[in-house]
């Protein structure tokens, strides 16, 4: 998509000290870009947002190689690879995404190191520099929710004597993206139709609200596995209760619609409160796209007016089976879902032929991922294997769904019905103003115990967010990432599937909860130690 901040990649260098003697000098320091005006700035910050976008990260590996393997998504590939949890150090997609991730914390740094010394009003001043840090932020958050202890660095000058740098324990590094992004909650403007004079009015820029639904996330992440600090579930809570009582944000009534606006290049801030910009169609100059819509995923078929698509990423049954069905539906051989969400994420068609002719897909195991349809796109001509699609980072239904887990968890359900129900009638119809299902109750039992309600917002999770890269970091901060995927295999078996639904959960074991230190990085850094089991 075409960004109101046009994402500028600049060639960020380091240079040396001057020398009296080319040969016998050595280096004493580093020198950091000379930045002196809002321009200066706003194009550095570019090239920190321009990460979120990299094949390495959203572009591809993360959401396909990293996360496409679950109890309700898989590859049909088949492929003995990293999309079904054979990696090891030496493996590219892990390498890559480490490198990529401290790439923006280098471009961060290069920013945060000089900002505060310069003449810039404190307007400006502030906006850059929160989002700089939250960003930077943002990138070790996921350094350390997947590989755990890692190094740390806060600028852009380090020690020239000394680069051999440890990991720093986990704890510390969530200490550092807590401040960060406490800092940058109070420095970012808020959105559109908010008290501030400059407003952020879409998603692809960093907002307050953006900061507190992701501190949010954070906390939740600390409440569960690994560190299990079960204090941090009142600081989800409040976050994710900052979003809500702004008043700024809603859900779209109409969930397809959410991803149609990403096709058709339209912003919904109050829906989708920060997203990943993707743009262009591999010609011209201004090119950030991804794969995984196209070359990956859609609905399969090879028609280049309705853009072509792979395929290769599919619900599992179980998806399927957790969508209600409608007791009066007649339809054969699959009744139809009193949850509208079912069919538009697990598309009941492919197209077969060129141009493509819908033809029905009643296999509840090989349905496509339907939630991104290239359809809709209005780039043209659309490319054979890549799309301008956004990708959502953080919806305000996460931020409903985090509020009543959060809420469960400290005072059991009575409260929390309130955040899951308003997903939960959106999802039913109920928010349309011709709701398709007059009369239906989409609100929980209203007499769920603690445990049960925490076994509802898991399922309700995986309704609402299955292909956005969110169910194995769920299923490992719930605490038995292992032990879910190795019963999801039986289950599967028992339920229609076949050995090629289960390959990601036959070799998962304990030491995928976190990824393997690079052995790239391991080889320039000797400070460096391997995590287990690998």
């Amino acid at each position: 998509m075409n960004m109101r901040l046009i994402y500028i990649l600049i060639a960020l260098s380091l240079g040396s000290s001057s020398c009296k003697s080319f040969l016998d000098t050595e280096p004493t320091d580093f020198v950091t870009p000379s930045y002196k005006t809002v321009n200066d700035f706003d194009l550095a910050l570019a090239g920190v947002y321009d990460i979120l976008g990299n094949r390495t990260f959203y572009g591809d590996v993360w959401p396909y190689w990293l996360n496409v393997s679950t109890d309700i998504e898989y590859t049909n590939t088949g492929s003995s690879n990293a999309t079904v949890y054979i990696y090891g150090p030496a493996e590219a997609n892990v390498t890559d995404f480490w490198k990529v991730l401290y790439n923006g914390i280098y471009r961060a740094n290069l920013i945060l190191d000089v900002i505060d010394d310069t003449d810039l009003a404190d307007g400006p001043k502030n906006r850059i520099k929160g989002q700089a840090l939250f960003l930077r932020a943002y990138y070790y958050f996921m350094l350390v929710s997947n590989y755990g202890d890692v190094p740390l660095y806060l600028t852009v000058k380090p020690s020239i004597n000394q680069m051999d740098v440890p990991r720093t324990p986990m704890r510390e590094v969530y200490d550092l993206v807590i401040a960060d992004m406490l800092e940058a909650e109070q420095l970012v403007d808020e959105v559109a139709g908010g008290n501030t004079e400059a407003t952020v009015n879409f998603g692809g820029r960093v907002s307050r609200s953006a900061v507190q639904g992701i501190l949010a996330r954070v906390y939740l992440k600390m409440a569960g596995y690994p560190l299990m600090d079960r204090a941090k579930y009142a600081d989800a809570l409040k976050w994710s209760l900052a979003v809500r009582n702004s008043g700024l944000h809603s859900l779209n009534p109409d969930y397809s619609d959410v991803f149609i606006k990403y096709a058709k290049d339209e912003y919904d801030i109050r829906e989708s409160i920060w997203e990943v910009e993707f743009y262009g169609n591999t010609q011209g100059a201004m090119q950030e796209y991804t794969y995984y819509i196209g070359a990956r995923g859609g609905i399969r078929t090879q028609d280049a007016e309705l853009g072509r698509s792979g395929g290769l990423i599919n619900g599992s049954g179980k998806l399927f089976d957790l969508y209600e069905l409608d007791p009066n539906s007649t339809a054969v051989p699959l009744k139809a879902s009193l949850d509208l969400r079912r069919d538009w994420n697990l598309a009941p068609y492919t197209y077969v032929g060129t141009p493509g002719v819908k033809t029905p897909n009643n296999d509840r195991w090989r349905r496509n991922m339907g939630k991104w349809r290239r359809e809709y796109e209005v780039v043209s001509p659309k490319d054979i294997s890549t799309s301008p699609q956004n990708f959502p980072i953080l919806r305000y239904a996460d931020v409903l769904l985090m509020a009543a887990e959060a809420e469960n968890e400290l005072n059991g359900p009575d409260n929390a019905y309130t955040y899951i129900n308003e997903v939960r009638r959106r999802a039913y119809g109920l928010l349309l103003p011709q709701p398709p299902h007059a009369g239906v109750d989409a609100d929980l039992p209203a007499d769920l115990t603690k445990d049960e309600f925490r076994e509802m917002i898991k399922d309700e999770r995986a309704r609402e967010f299955c292909f956005e890269a969110s169910r194995r970091t769920d299923l490992i901060r719930w605490g038995n990432f292992v032990g879910d995927m190795k019963n999801y295999i039986a289950w599967a078996l028992a339920n229609g599937g076949v050995e090629g639904h289960v390959l990601g959960s036959r070799n998962v074991s304990d030491r995928n909860v976190l990824l393997p230190i690079p052995t790239y990085d391991m080889a320039l850094n000797k400070a460096l130690t391997q995590n287990p089991g690998y």
